[in-house]
């Protein structure tokens, strides 16, 4: 028995150094990405208030679905802010991206304290909303959105279809920025 658990010593070693190490690398890696998002952030703030929609995506994306300042919290108002000003453009992307965020996908890449964090906690979510811009991303040639709406109808009953549906007819006179969407969760 002594030997076996002597054999087994180094293995339970190396776990253990392997997942406090992945910790550090998840944290420098955060670190890393909030650097370049604020970096993104000085260099398109100008020319995105200015109303270039290239620099309202790279406004959008650096502020979305990261950890923003020292409480810890998306800044979905900072995120859907720059991407309604250029869905209001005919953007694409944005389109996607606020279909994405209704949807209550609020964490994209290798941000895995941020997917633990959002899978322990309720993400707020708004389906006929979501899907109205993913039907619009849809009709602009987006495939990941065309495969978004559909997965998203599957989980949406007749009349949250029919919402959606009739949203998008006068799209542009839609909710659209975080805390238009939700009063109740100003963050």
């Amino acid at each position: 028995m002594k030997k076996r658990i002597g054999r087994l010593a180094p293995a339970f070693t190396m776990l253990a150094l392997a997942a406090s190490l992945s910790g550090c690398a998840a944290a420098a890696i955060q670190g890393v990405t909030r650097a370049s998002d604020n970096a993104k952030i000085m260099a398109n703030e100008d020319a995105a208030a200015a109303g270039e929609v290239e620099a309202q995506m790279k406004m959008g994306d650096a502020h979305c679905c990261t950890i923003a300042g020292s409480a810890g919290v998306f800044n979905n108002q900072k995120a859907t802010e720059w991407y309604c000003k250029a869905a209001q453009q005919n953007e694409p992307r944005a389109f996607y991206e606020l279909g994405r965020i209704y949807s209550g996908d609020l964490v994209r890449g290798i941000n895995g304290p941020a997917k633990v964090g959002a899978m322990l906690t309720e993400q707020r979510e708004n389906k006929p909303l979501a899907l109205m811009w993913f039907n619009l991303a849809a009709r602009a040639g987006n495939d990941d959105a065309a495969e978004e709406a559909a997965d998203l109808r599957e989980d949406m009953t007749a009349p949250e279809i029919l919402q959606a549906n009739l949203r998008e007819k006068n799209w542009t006179a839609q909710a659209c920025e975080w805390n238009a969407v939700y009063p109740d969760n100003q963050l």
